[in-house]
């Protein structure tokens, strides 16, 4: 063009065209029970001696600053509607607005700014709690930094160092107490505790409803042959009396729960892995007092659990009689009336005497299971006489005895 321009020159005038003018964020501020924001996080916790990486779900009040925390095996949309359902009962009501990233459990399909065609269980938990749900932009933190900011107090605060329990139980009604402990806090800015703003925020919340939302899964499963329901890869024992009929099945975050129409026939630890076969003995003790021979291979007995002393009982009663695995799998009917706990303890008690019958075990078992006979003190009003000092025995007739006879 015969303008004579050098490269930095143009090297600078497209760096200026580039550069975009800083992002101006504004700030917000919410009234009493308006908005509350969640999301899942991730802590490494030791459940039963095992290291283990486990989401929670947080959730935070943005006029009060209350949290609410709880830990869950997967990310599964039975147990984020779950969580938010604790975190709202925890709370004493719902808030009119909740703010989510594009979380799978809520958004099927996400649409143009903030609009998405929500999952259908969501929705439906979304109308019976009657609150509005707002979603973030994608890679946009600063549009929800409460609850992120939150995640990273959570996991600093209460979730380091690793925490140690017994189970997912255990470790949540730490979290819960911790929540509450937390309430005393004072947050940055702010003159009041946080327990004294949602005192006041309580009253703008809206009602919780008149019964709880069951979040399970809902699925109807056939009984096979062998006593099993499948759901996810996965199979589940029930009754075997069910086989060929079409149950019920509930799957919540941590347990299976069957049903025959109102009445729960089996319930389960859930599994999350494949392929896994979960089962209870007490299902198969009618078909196993029937095919006895099947006993001592029966995958049911040789994975419950049960100490090594029930086997080698069985063998002390098959070495005895033909018979002795029948005679085993009476004691097994025993846990169908009693708690196995109090089985084991009848049978350990008959193993230490050397008695080996199903008929002493249940004998046993009743005695150490049945209720004191304690005598009921007469009443004085109705049974004065009982009441007086009795009179001293006469013994003068044994004196008698003392004197010396004389023969006849």
């Amino acid at each position: 063009m015969g303008i004579g321009i050098a490269e930095p020159t143009v090297r600078t005038l497209v760096r200026s065209c580039r550069q975009r003018a800083p992002e101006v964020f504004v700030p917000l501020t919410f009234r009493a029970g308006e908005r509350a924001e969640f999301d899942f996080g991730h802590a490494l916790v030791e459940l039963d001696g095992i290291e283990q990486q486990v989401p929670y779900l947080a959730g935070r009040l943005r006029y009060s600053g209350a949290i609410y925390l709880e830990c869950f095996p997967t990310e599964r949309q039975e147990c984020f509607l779950l969580g938010q359902r604790h975190a709202f009962e925890f709370w004493g009501g719902v808030p009119q607005q909740v703010l989510y990233d594009n979380l799978k459990p809520a958004v099927a399909t996400m649409l143009t700014g903030h609009r998405r065609r929500e999952q259908a269980g969501f929705s439906h938990f979304k109308s019976v709690y009657a609150f509005e749900a707002v979603f973030a932009n994608p890679a946009a933190g600063w549009e929800k930094g409460s609850v992120e900011n939150l995640i990273g107090f959570a996991r600093r605060s209460f979730l380091v160092p690793i925490p140690r329990h017994p189970d997912l139980v255990a470790l949540n009604a730490a979290l819960r107490a911790a929540c509450l402990a937390d309430q005393d806090r004072v947050m940055a800015g702010r003159e009041e505790s946080i327990i004294s703003r949602l005192e006041a925020e309580r009253a703008a919340l809206l009602p919780l409803p008149a019964y709880p939302l069951d979040v399970g899964l809902l699925r109807t499963v056939l009984v096979r042959r062998t006593g099993h329901v499948r759901f996810q890869t996965n199979e589940y024992s029930v009754p075997v009396r069910y086989v060929g009929q079409h149950l019920s099945l509930r799957a919540e975050p941590t347990l299976v729960r069957i049903f025959a129409g109102e009445e729960e026939v089996a319930t389960h630890p859930r599994c999350y892995d494949r392929l896994q076969v979960i089962e209870d003995f007490r299902h198969y003790v009618p078909v196993l007092l029937e095919k006895p021979f099947a006993l001592p291979f029966a995958s049911s007995v040789r994975n419950s659990g049960l100490p090594e002393a029930w086997e080698r009982y069985r063998r002390e009663l098959v070495a005895r009689s033909p018979e002795g695995n029948r005679e085993f799998a009476r004691i097994l009917a025993l846990c169908l009336s009693y708690p196995v706990e109090q089985v084991a303890a009848a049978l350990d008690l008959a193993a230490s005497r050397s008695v080996y019958s199903a008929d002493a075990v249940r004998q046993l078992l009743g005695w150490a299971t049945a209720p004191s006979q304690t005598p009921v003190p007469l009443d004085p009003t109705r049974y004065p006489a009982y009441q007086q000092p009795a009179a001293p025995p006469n013994l003068a007739a044994y004196n008698q005895l003392l004197q010396p006879r004389r023969e006849a």
